[in-house]
């Protein structure tokens, strides 16, 4: 009894010493600065020319390193404060660097895998991705992590870094082309497809660009006329259905009729006379 009231004095006598309140404190000042610093990196950091989803990714890794480097620092500093000797750690380094070096060699992997993926755009959040033949967006990336949303099933899948040695990233870019007859006169086609474009820009929604690329390939079969599309990937579809909607209605007030659409399509359906 004697022994466990010694100890609650000497846990009260630390609660209001120099050393457990300094360590309070330089928690809070550490929690205080890894806030700023995510806040700094959001506010600040900007790239001319770079996309939202290319400075998320950038504050992710280096949030995920800088957040390491703090911890540290913050951790030498409060056992100095409660009477560790921290000179005598930093001359052991060696042997510490050598233990820790195997414990957190797989987390070493995937920050050094995370750098080389943000050096290289392998890919960025909101990027589609193909892994392991299945269809997903980036929805988060950081310095060791990296989670993927699934399009098919929205199941997320939490992936480490270094395991992604390969992967497929889908171009937000594609193309719809059309084929006309040789005696199609080019010019009509030109002003249908610009109007085209102009209707385009303006009614669809998640149609980052669009432009006419003019004669794509000719051959026995006709001429193809193609437009280039930009879009975030996982809009591709619905943008498509949109673009494809205002080319049938463009073509057919134009006159125009492409190669392999039905004749229905595109003739007038005939009048009923009114009994």
């Amino acid at each position: 009894m004697e022994t466990l009231g010694k100890d609650y004095s000497n846990f009260m006598a630390y609660l209001q010493s120099g050393a457990f309140l300094g360590s309070v404190l330089v928690i809070i000042v550490t929690s205080l600065i890894l806030r700023f610093i995510k806040q700094y990196l959001i506010k600040k950091v900007a790239y001319s020319g770079k996309d939202d989803q290319h400075k998320n990714t950038f504050i992710g890794v280096i949030f995920g390193i800088l957040q390491y480097v703090v911890v540290i620092c913050a951790a030498v500093v409060i056992l100095h404060l409660n009477g560790v000797n921290v000179a005598s750690i930093l001359a052991g380094l060696g042997i510490m660097a050598t233990i820790i070096g195997l414990a957190l060699q797989d987390t070493l992997k995937d920050v050094i895998a995370g750098i080389n993926i943000y050096n290289n755009n392998f890919y960025k959040v909101g990027d589609m991705v193909r892994w392991n033949g299945e269809l997903c967006d980036v929805s988060y990336f950081n310095a060791s992590v990296t989670k993927l949303r699934s399009m098919a099933t929205n199941s997320t899948y939490t992936i480490n870094n270094s395991v992604i040695t390969s992967i497929e990233k889908i171009k937000d870019q594609f193309f719809l082309t059309y084929r006309f007859e040789w005696e199609t006169p080019k010019e009509k086609i030109d002003a249908a497809m610009e109007k085209i474009c102009e209707r385009a820009r303006e009614e669809v929604k998640n149609l980052k660009k669009i432009s006419y690329g003019g004669i794509s390939q000719s051959d026995e079969n006709g001429v193809a006329y193609s437009l280039m599309l930009n879009s975030p990937a996982h809009k591709a579809a619905l943008v498509g259905v949109q673009v494809t909607q205002i080319v049938f209605e463009e073509l057919k007030a134009h006159k125009l009729r492409p190669l392999f659409y039905m004749d229905s399509l595109f003739d007038e359906k005939p009048q009923r006379k009114k009994s």
